[in-house]
């Protein structure tokens, strides 16, 4: 007893010292920093990093910092707060109730600090500072600047206060915060609010370190376009939501847009804090007969089956309990593996599996990157879901061959659909093509290869069958006059809360193209979307506009 109180004594006799270090002998310096009142602010705080893109070779900013003021006041050196209530309150636009609240705080003598506004512009600080107002002060307050909005919330993230620090939230704030941040300055000598220097230690500083800027694999043009076109099919089908992601063969993001949205200058403001979360690569979903291609590449790939290759369609398998049908609910005899993709049956897929093989299947879905992250350059990424697949039983590698059962994230989908534009390599998805650093070095992005999961013949194969949706098939919408595209159909039924599926569908897209020498990897999703019931008639066309807009922009020249 006598041992444990010494020790409850020791540390509380260290706590009060640190409190008198604190409140006492650093009072001078913590109360400088409260006002801000400093004289190395600039060489203390980092500037914070921007991001760009590169058009024609310059550097055009999509995030930016810019340097506002923070109005605040030293009420001990204020005589008439009424008075310098009525100088302010017309600059800073106070509404009445605001310049009330503020009177009374200003009238504490004692109180050395009030903050009176946030974000104040340059020339809102420079009308006050004419005024001569004793007791009242300026310090810069750097905010994030957008000079477009509306292109790219979910692709920033955020910079905002987190665990009492402000740092970069979600996106590409996130997840390269460290690196935006910079590295604040060491001060060892400093002037108390007064600006009498404190004789106190050693008279030195290290200067701060600016953040690097990000510079990204997305046009600007084509991100503007392709929000724009997902925000006029949302509207038209009344749809809770969509993504499109455009991306190179070899992996380099051109957009990535996804509703609801955010904006970034005011996160705040979003109607849910899942708003806030990128759903292209957070928000995994069931992928319906999108999925179908990844099934027949496995199917191709280890020789069980090949585009003529047929089975004997009876319209519904059995699998006690359950009875698993076709999509159309009809019987199509003999069907070759090419009629599968064009006709999107559900039976050719659970044909193709059942002919591999569950573990065989599953082993292809890992290569193509299903249930793990992509490791792309964003933060809260996440990894979708295979687990059914470890399940004992048929009726889960079934219903996964076409889409059901498991989850996947737009952003996998697209990725794992370039692997068959590039000669069956998957190659990691980035959205940063350069780092610069404050000194001016560079560190590049290149295209990186993760492996090879299908051979190139393989995927030469599955290409023409994935034409054959588009020429023939459920994708004729996305078809663009003059060009070979390839591309598949998913309508995929929602899981309910409380078990089973409901009414809702999720309905996507994902071709690529011209086959000859693919320029894009696209993916076009629509969250139940009003009306049409597959996504023939709602993800498809809206591919096929993007399709169209994006061949003519980047001017490539048509196959016939």
């Amino acid at each position: 007893m006598i041992i444990l109180a010494l020790v409850i004594f020791f540390l509380a006799l260290l706590i009060v010292l640190r409190l008198f270090s604190l409140q006492v002998i650093q009072h001078d310096f913590y109360l400088a920093l409260a006002t801000q009142k400093h004289e190395v602010y600039k060489d203390l705080f980092p500037q914070r990093g921007s991001i760009y893109v590169r058009e024609k070779g310059e550097l055009y900013p999509l995030v930016a910092s810019r340097d506002y003021y923070l109005v605040y006041a030293e009420p001990s050196k204020i005589e008439d707060a009424g008075a310098v209530i009525d100088a302010i309150t017309p600059v800073l636009g106070l509404e009445k109730a605001e310049w009330q609240e503020l009177l009374g705080r200003l009238n504490k003598k004692a109180d050395p600090y009030e903050p009176i506004k946030h974000k104040a512009t340059k020339q809102q600080a420079d009308q006050i500072k004419e005024k001569n107002l004793a007791g009242i002060g300026f310090t810069p307050e750097p905010y994030r600047f957008y000079p477009e909005t509306g292109i790219g919330g979910h692709i920033f993230g955020f910079v905002g206060n987190k665990d009492d620090k402000i740092a970069g939230q979600y996106g590409l704030e996130g997840y390269f915060n460290k690196e935006l941040a910079g590295r604040p300055g060491l001060i060892k000598s400093f002037k108390d609010a007064l600006g009498s220097l404190i004789t106190i230690g050693s008279r030195s500083i290290k200067k701060a370190e600016n953040g690097s800027d990000l510079v990204l694999t997305i046009d600007r043009q084509v991100q503007f376009t392709a929000c724009l076109k997902l925000k006029e099919y949302t509207e038209k089908f009344q749809a809770e939501g969509g993504t499109v992601i455009i991306m190179r063969p070899t992996g380099a993001i051109l957009a990535m847009c996804s509703l609801p949205d955010f904006d970034p200058e005011k996160y705040n403001e979003a109607a849910e804090i899942n708003y806030l979360n990128n759903p292209a690569i957070f928000t995994a979903f069931e992928p319906g007969s999108v999925f179908k291609a990844f099934t027949m590449a496995a199917g191709l790939d280890t020789g069980q089956v090949s585009p003529e290759t047929t089975y004997f369609d009876k319209g519904e398998r059995k699998v006690e309990p359950y009875t698993l049908k076709n999509s159309d609910n009809k019987a199509h005899g003999t069907t070759t593996m090419s009629q599968v993709l064009e006709k999107s049956l559900n039976l050719g897929a659970i044909f193709v599996e059942q002919t591999v093989g569950k573990e065989i299947f599953k082993k292809y879905l890992s290569d193509f990157g299903f249930g793990k992250k992509s490791g792309i350059e964003l933060d809260t990424e996440m990894p979708g879901d295979l687990s059914s697949l470890n399940k004992r039983g048929d009726i889960f590698g079934m219903t996964a061959s076409y889409g059901q059962g498991i989850t996947v994230t737009p952003l996998q989908l697209a990725s794992a659909f370039a692997a068959i534009a590039n000669q069956g390599k998957l190659v990691k998805p980035y959205i940063v093509s350069e780092i610069i650093k404050p000194g001016g070095e560079k560190e590049i992005f290149q295209p990186r290869e993760v492996r090879q999961v299908m051979s190139p013949k393989t995927a030469a194969i599955l290409t023409g069958m994935l034409i054959s949706v588009v020429e023939n098939g459920y994708g004729k919408l996305a078809k663009v006059k003059g060009y070979y595209l390839g591309g598949k159909t998913g309508t995929a039924e929602v899981a309910s809360p409380g078990g089973g599926y409901g009414e809702k569908t999720i309905h996507t897209f994902i071709g690529f193209g011209p086959v000859s020498k693919p320029e894009f990897v696209m993916l076009t999703k629509l969250d139940n979307p009003k009306g049409p019931r597959f996504a023939e008639s709602s993800s498809v066309p809206l591919f096929g506009e993007l399709a169209q807009y994006l061949l003519n922009y980047y001017q490539v020249p048509p196959d016939y």
